[in-house]
């Protein structure tokens, strides 16, 4: 006769961080049956994304999602070494669906030009989840924070030649003035 066992959410968490440290690849194909994007990602976000721009989108859009979520899961600081890790890690851009990783300046221009739809989307992912963690402890649920600086878009004060044009124009000041 088999006995039948309740799991508990804290065994579930276990087997999940389990993978997660010494089983990437198994965790990745968890996440993915556990993400449903098309429940997180608005509507709106779709259309938006698939206006017409003249030509095709070399990257699809759920593919540069996942790949924002794994930036955000794995903790990567910068999209500079997300693309990093996506180009050395084969079972990452089966994750994301990628066949090409995009360069730098698609991920800035993909930030830049959805970042309204990317804030509607994390607000519904707020309203999914946040029932959730008031049922688990309603106490912790109010501390929970996200942090979205790295999925805000690149600003002309972080690039290097704005940096070098404020200098150049600082010396040109110094030397017209004679200070």
């Amino acid at each position: 006769m088999i006995t039948h066992k309740q799991l508990t959410l804290a065994e579930v968490f276990e087997d999940y961080q389990n993978k997660f440290d010494n089983d990437k690849y198994q965790f990745l194909t968890l996440l993915d049956e556990a993400i449903d994007l098309d429940e997180i990602v608005p509507v709106s976000f779709v259309t938006h994304f698939h206006a017409r721009t003249g030509r095709p989108r070399k990257h699809q859009l759920y593919p540069m999602l996942k790949a924002l979520l794994i930036q955000r899961i794995f903790s990567i600081p910068t999209d500079s070494l997300l693309i990093v890790f996506l180009k050395y890690s084969q079972e990452l851009r089966d994750f994301c669906g990628l066949d090409v990783v995009p360069d730098p300046s698609k991920f800035t221009r993909f930030k830049q030009d959805f970042l309204s739809d990317l804030q509607s989307m994390f607000d519904l992912l707020v309203d999914l989840t946040e029932p959730i963690y008031q049922k688990l402890n309603p106490s912790l649920a109010s501390m929970t924070i996200f942090d979205t600086s790295g999925i805000e878009a690149w600003v002309t004060e972080n690039n290097p030649k704005y940096a070098n044009r404020i200098i150049k124009q600082l010396k040109a000041f110094k030397k017209a003035h004679n200070l």
